[in-house]
Order: C-alpha cells, then sequence, then structure tokens
C-alpha cells in the first residue's frame, strides 16, 4: 500500500461494521438505484446527487454521520450516462465502496477515476444499445399490434408498457450483478467481443422486424391502366407489376426513403413532408 493510501485510510472513518452485503441489501441498492436514479438530478453536476443518494442505505450500514457524509461527498462528482447500462458502473461502486468500508486498500481517488472513466464508454454503449435499438425496436413492434382503423387494439400499448422495464431490468440486473463481482474490471470483461456480438444480433433482429412492418404496413399501388384498341379491354398496370414482382412500388418507396435519409442526409420532418406533398400530387393527377 502506497503511503498516500495509508495516509487516506487512516483519515477516513471507521466503519461501524465488518460484515459484507447481504443478498437483501444488495437487492435494495439495485432497485434504489433503478427506481429513483433521477429523483435529484441537476444542472451542476447532473446525476452526481443520485449516486449519493442511491447509495445512502450502504453507507448507513458501514458508517456513522461523519462516515455517511464522506462517502456521498465521493458521490456527488459529475456524471452523466445512460443509466440501465451503466448498471454495471454502479454494481462496481458498490464493490468499492464495500471493499473500502471492510478495510480493503481501495482510496477515494480510486473510486472517483473509475466513475469518471467509465462515463463516457458506457454512455456511448448505453445510448447506441438502449436508446436506439431496444426502445425503437419494441415501439415499432408495439405500433405493428396496435392496429388501425377499426381493428384498433390496447394489445401494443399493453405489451410496451409490460416488455420494455422487464427486458430493461432483466438486462440492467445482469449487468449490475457482473459488476459487483468483477469489481472494477468487470467493463474490460463486457465492453469487449462479447458486447459487440449482442449489439450485432440486436441490430439485425431489428432489421427483420422494419422489413416485415414495411412488406405488411406500407401499400403503394396505382390505378393507371392501358388498352390496345377502343374495344380492347383495359390492362391494369398493377395487375402486370403484381404478376412480375409483387408490392415492387411498395419496396421501391421504401428503398428510396432508406436512401434519402442515410445516403443524402434529409431529415425525417422533410421526408414526411415531401412524401405528403408527392401522394397529395400524384393523387390528384390520378398516378396514385
Amino acid at each position: 500500500m502506497s503511503k498516500a493510501t495509508e495516509n487516506e485510510a487512516i483519515e477516513s472513518p471507521k466503519a461501524i461494521c465488518d460484515e459484507p452485503l447481504t443478498k437483501k441489501e444488495l437487492d435494495r441498492l439495485f432497485w434504489r438505484y433503478q427506481v429513483r436514479y433521477l429523483t435529484c438530478c441537476n444542472l451542476e453536476n447532473w446525476h452526481g446527487n443520485c449516486y449519493a443518494y442511491d447509495m445512502i442505505p450502504l453507507y448507513k450500514k458501514y458508517y456513522d454521520k461523519d462516515g455517511q457524509r464522506a462517502g456521498m461527498l465521493r458521490m456527488f462528482d459529475f456524471i452523466n450516462t445512460e443509466q440501465t447500462t451503466a448498471s454495471v458502473l454502479w454494481g462496481i461502486l458498490v464493490s468499492m465502496e464495500e471493499q473500502k468500508a471492510l478495510g480493503k486498500p481501495v482510496s477515494d481517488d480510486m473510486i472517483r477515476t473509475v466513475k469518471s472513466s467509465l462515463m463516457g464508454p458506457l454512455a456511448g454503449v448505453g445510448d447506441s444499445l438502449v436508446q436506439a435499438t431496444i426502445l425503437p425496436l419494441l415501439t415499432t413492434i408495439a405500433i405493428s399490434l396496435t392496429g388501425t382503423g377499426d381493428a384498433l387494439s390496447p394489445l401494443g400499448a399493453t405489451l410496451f408498457i409490460i416488455a420494455t422495464p422487464i427486458l430493461l431490468w432483466t438486462y440492467a440486473r445482469a449487468l449490475f450483478n457482473s459488476g459487483y463481482g468483477l469489481g472494477k474490471d468487470a467493463v474490460s470483461t463486457l465492453m469487449g467481443s462479447a458486447m459487440d456480438r449482442i449489439k450485432i444480433a440486436i441490430q439485425l433482429f431489428g432489421i427483420v422486424v422494419i422489413g416485415a412492418l414495411s412488406a405488411s404496413y406500407v401499400k403503394v399501388s396505382t390505378p393507371l391502366s392501358f388498352a390496345a384498341s377502343a374495344d380492347a379491354t383495359p390492362v391494369v398496370l398493377q395487375d402486370v407489376i403484381n404478376g412480375i414482382f409483387p408490392n415492387l412500388l411498395s419496396l421501391l418507396l421504401v428503398v428510396g426513403c432508406w436512401f434519402l435519409l442515410s445516403k443524402k442526409g434529409v431529415s425525417i420532418t422533410k421526408m414526411i413532408f415531401g412524401l405528403m406533398g408527392v401522394v397529395l400530387v400524384l393523387g390528384l393527377v390520378g398516378i396514385l
């Protein structure tokens, strides 16, 4: 142990309990973080107050008033990350605070450094996986189950309300357990190729769902018809297209929208109003 760490250990408040956290106490810390995370967010240290508040049960177990105050000051540092994925960081911090209280060589600076250094990477992974993939995917599935017109159903909204917390809390609990068990080495283990494979699998599943929904809900057809002569039976252009490639116009619309969004950088707002204008004009002239 370095001299600085020894001095810090001498100056740190002495723990009043030498027993490790029980399963019940770990469960309480996990749910306190999940349910009360944003109860005291502010613009000065963002989520720092939340971490300090959520760690109170651990500090009350191990320290007197002075120790609790010192522990909360360690957690007050600025942090802004994605809550669900950062459950692994929460597990790491709980483990480090526990080890510190039990007399292990864990310094205040070590806890602060781990917290600040993992904030950015976890935010990047969490935003891309949870905010940009899982939640939009669940929303898309829920919309598809809601139906349209007279066939409206509460099934989609009900599924979203029930499935979202179950899925995210299951994901968060697995990360919390891993973080607590592995300590400060957890993120290097979880953020390797295994996490990349999980992200790819979820993205592929999302592509399949979006493709299925596009085929089911995007309907483009044309009433145009032509006849070889005045007495001949008109040939409906849509029937000809369906005989060659069913739903070809719908596919072209989806691919065209994707091309404009991803390759040309057209915003979704411009896309929506552009489609409204095009459909209006083509409908008025009888093409659609």
